[in-house]
Parts: C-alpha cells; structure tokens; sequence
C-alpha cells in the first residue's frame, strides 16, 4: 500500500534535507490540488506566526475594581489554561514533532540491524515465558503436596538461574544496540559532510575533502604553473595555487603531501598539517624557481614549440588519499598554445 502526504518516507526525506522547497508547488492561480493520482499531495506549508502582546496596556485594560450592591456570581466556565502555558505546550508539540521527523529518519537506517535482533529476543522471550511456565507449575505442584515440595524446589532453581542468564544476555543485546546507534549518528554525520563537500566540487576520502581554490581554466589540470622560457623560472599559476582542506570528521587527522611524476621536484614540498575535528584550512602550492627553469619548451620556432610537463600531488589521509593533477607549462612567446 502506497503511503500518502507525511506517511510517504521519500517525501518526509525530501522536507528534511530541502525544507519547503521538496513540496509540491502550487499551479499559476496559487492553489494547491489534492489528487489520489499523486501520493505526495496534501502536505502545504507556511509560516509560524507567533503573537506578540503589550503586557503593560494589557494590565491597565483589566485593572479594575467594580462595587456593585448584588455580587456577580461567575460564570461557569470550561477548564482553561493560560495562553503562555497554551504556547509554551503548543511549540514543545512542534519541536517534538520534528525531533521525531529526524529520528524516523534514524530508525529506518537502524531498522535492517534491528530486525536480527528482534529476532533472537523474540526467541529469548519464548524461553523466559516457557520458563515462566514452568516455575508456575513447581508453584503449584509445592501448594498440592508437601512429598513432592524438594523436587520442586530445585526445579525452580533451574529455572531461575536460566531466567537470570537470559536477562543478562537480552541487557547485552540492548548495549549493543545502543552502540550501533551510536555508530550509526557519527557515520551519519560522516555522510552528510562528505556529501556536501562534494557537492561544492571538491575531492574526498572518508574523513577529507580537498578542493583547488581557483581554477582558472579547467582544461588544464587541477593545479599548473606557466612561465616563458626566459623567464628564469618566473611565471604565475593558471589553476592554484591555494589548496582547501576540510575534515568533516569528529576525529583529529594527519594530512600529508607528496608529489610524483616529472614535475615532482619543480613544486615546493609542504609539511604536514593536522585538522582536528570540522577543522578547515588552506595549504599553498610553491614553485622551485630552479627545477621550473629546467623544463625547456619543444625545439622549434613559435607557438607550436610550446609543451606541457605533468605529474600529480598526492593528498593523503588516515582514510584515504586524493589526487591532483599538475603541470609546468613552458612557452616561447606570450600565449600558450600547446
């Protein structure tokens, strides 16, 4: 059977992750239409208005004292609560209401695990309830006769002690468990930052995400450096050089940097940086004005001597590594065309 409006998990995801922006819109006359055709219909939102009172006049608008020769009996009225407490309750329901939302997401993540372990209490259960059965029977047994009352006795202590070992392997179950949530929240966490850092463009592992600030060119690769021949080294970075490293994990990591390929030695190495946890920083790219002045275009005469060397900066982490690619690009005149 097909779940309709906030009973339909992939709508309920939606709202969670996009707010009010994963509903249905309205059409062009600003109606909204509940059809059986569409299962996701009849979920609208808008926005709490809460009122606001001018206690002082309030006070001034009922401060006052009536003498009258009859008493005024008062009017029965229902059971009333004031409108602060009317509040206070009705925004504690909302706030439930969408603390439970979040954790209906959890519980479906944790369901699969918890279904095997319904499964062995359940069979837990069925043993402690057979036991059960069988301590009320010795119960009664001991209440018809007293010739059978030690037999019985030991009977019942069997039966306790089994009981008592089920109990402590069903307290063991629910530890478990509570573990399993546990682990489960932090790789939820894990999830969602590396989901969004991939999002804005950026390469990840498991507990990083790196992403080459400025790309100028994105034929070219992640990070190049161009200069002219004559330059003695000088020259400027196309794409580059300032690196952004984020680790949207709760754990402290060591990042480490290496680079390989024919341009290895025309990059300057970069130490070592530690992020703790949700920590960001940006590292810079260095050049080797040296080992840059050693490339060399292509022999030949004009543009089509120019020539691209390439090699690749590995981003390692505790979880993972990430690649980029680089590249010294060396020109005789003052355009690459390579």
């Amino acid at each position: 059977m097909i779940k309709e409006g906030l009973k339909n998990e992939e709508l309920v995801g939606k709202i969670m992750v996009s707010g009010s922006l994963g509903l249905k819109p309205k059409n062009l006359a600003g109606v909204n239409y509940f059809e059986e055709v569409d299962k996701k219909d009849g979920v609208t939102s808008a926005k709490l208005v809460k009122p606001r009172y001018d206690n002082e006049e309030l006070i001034k608008s009922i401060d006052t004292t009536i003498f009258e020769l009859i008493p005024v009996r008062p009017p029965e009225l229902p059971d009333m609560v004031l409108r602060s407490i009317w509040n206070e309750a009705t925004q504690s329901i909302i706030n439930l209401n969408a603390e439970i939302a979040v954790l209906n997401g959890v519980i479906l993540d944790l369901s699969a695990k918890v279904k095997e372990l319904e499964i062995t209490t359940q069979s837990l259960r069925v043993d402690v309830d057979n036991q059960s059965l069988l301590a009320a029977a010795a119960q009664n047994q001991a209440t018809q006769t007293n010739s059978k009352i030690q037999s019985t006795i030991v009977e019942l202590q069997n039966a306790i002690q089994k009981a008592t070992a089920e109990s402590i392997q069903r307290v063991s179950l629910f530890a478990r468990n509570q573990s399993l949530k546990e682990q489960n929240d932090i790789l939820r966490d894990t999830l969602f930052g590396k989901q969004a850092k991939q999002a804005e463009g950026a390469k990840v592992t498991d507990d990083l995400a790196a992403k080459v600030m400025t790309k100028s060119d994105e034929k070219y690769n992640d990070i190049t450096f161009r200069g002219r021949a004559k330059d003695d080294g000088n020259g400027t970075f196309i794409n580059g050089p300032d690196i952004q490293l984020k680790n949207f994990t709760k754990d402290k990591i060591t990042v480490s940097f290496k680079f390989e390929g024919d341009t290895a030695k025309a990059f300057g190495n970069i130490a070592n940086v530690d992020l703790a946890g949700g920590e960001e920083k940006i590292v810079k790219v260095t050049t080797v004005k040296k080992e840059v002045d050693g490339f060399k275009p292509s022999a030949g005469v004009g543009t089509s001597s120019d020539k691209s060397y390439t090699g690749n900066l590995i981003i390692k982490s505790p979880k993972g590594s990430i690649t980029f690619t680089t590249a010294i690009q060396k020109m005789r005149g003052d355009k690459f065309t390579a």
